[in-house]
């Protein structure tokens, strides 16, 4: 959570909002996906695992936090590559157990990439050429995890190998350069894997259902969504000033941030051991802004309009805080009325 803090007032300073905390702004994109989305999965992994020794990893990820203190920054990134690469080595010991897993062995993938992002870092200097690779850590990740939860579907096995064509696809957009013709050919095929997903996954079985899983589905479709018009954009955006910006925030905040909220309610009880899920209604209203203040975004840019841009990331950044609030909340009131449950008056 201080990674996330970190992270998200390093976004408003990028977008014109004064802080007194400049040089952390640098290093927005190495906080939110090294310091906050790494650790956050690696819990997610090591906590059912029940092996307390490889907390270690989750620790070291979130230490890379001192990327911004003056003196430590490549201190910094030797964290943030030990982290990936404990991440890496969760993946393949614990979870990838036989070649015929492929939901397993995308998750690998997705640890191989964001190690890939994390070194290309420490050699180049320049985030744009960890960018796509961190955008492959968590395509990998979520779309293995989705595939795991969605094993009893009728899917066929043709359909899943054209599946895993369009990941390929995306990786050979990565290696050609992805900065060059690498972005159409990755963006075509995240087009493809939306759509694949749209089709394919539990959102229309969700979607008919009610409180947690129709609210969980709703937010697969609008991150799946996110992730169809991340393609387009790759395949279709000029080199114009802010489309690198709108690339980012698509992906991140549109597909990253989306499955958060997502499977928040899932995860977070799941981490701190508790049975029942912290579901509010109260949780749409925070869904709707984060794609509102999506739409803000990709327009401010798209009309280089710097107040709405400055506007956009702070309802973002809120929206953001209130969702981890109201969890907090949640899962605070249902500790009370199992405890009243258990020891009543």
């Amino acid at each position: 959570m201080v990674n996330l803090i970190a992270g998200l007032l390093a976004g408003l300073i990028r977008i014109g909002w004064d802080f007194p905390l400049t040089p952390v702004a640098v290093h927005h994109g190495a906080i939110m996906v090294g310091g906050f989305f790494t650790t956050l999965i690696a819990l997610e992994k090591i906590i059912p695992l029940k092996r307390n020794f490889l907390l270690i990893i989750p620790l070291i990820s979130a230490l890379s936090l001192i990327i911004v203190v003056e003196g430590y920054y490549f201190i910094g990134q030797y964290f943030l590559l030990a982290g990936s690469l404990g991440l890496l080595a969760i993946q393949s010991v614990y979870f990838y157990r036989a070649p015929r897993d492929r939901s397993a062995l995308l998750m690998v993938i997705g640890a191989d990439c964001l190690v890939a992002g994390n070194i290309l870092l420490m050699q180049k200097q320049f985030y744009p050429s960890s960018f796509p690779w961190w955008m492959g850590f968590l395509l990998f990740t979520v779309i293995g995890e989705r595939l795991e939860l969605s094993r009893f579907l009728p899917v066929s096995d043709q359909a899943k190998n054209l599946l895993f064509v369009f990941l390929a696809l995306f990786l050979i957009g990565l290696i050609i350069p992805f900065h060059g013709i690498g972005k159409y050919i990755s963006g075509l095929a995240l087009i493809c894997i939306s759509v694949w997903m749209l089709r394919n996954d539990v959102i229309r079985i969700g979607l008919r259902n009610t409180g947690l899983v129709k609210y969980s589905s709703v937010a697969l479709l609008l991150a799946h969504v996110s992730l169809l018009l991340e393609g387009v954009f790759l395949f279709a955006l000029p080199d114009a000033l802010f489309a690198y910006d709108i690339s980012v925030h698509t992906f991140f905040i549109g597909f990253g941030f989306t499955m958060v909220f997502a499977h928040g309610p899932i995860i977070l009880p799941a981490v701190l051991g508790i049975n029942s899920k912290p579901y509010h209604p109260v949780l749409y209203l925070w869904l709707f802004l984060l794609q509102g203040s999506l739409l803000l975004r990709i327009l401010s840019d798209s009309i280089v309009n710097m107040e709405w841009r400055k506007f956009s990331g702070l309802i973002t950044v809120i929206t953001i805080l209130l969702y981890f609030i109201t969890l907090v909340v949640q899962v605070i009131r249902t500790r009370q009325r199992i405890s009243a449950n258990i020891h009543p008056s």
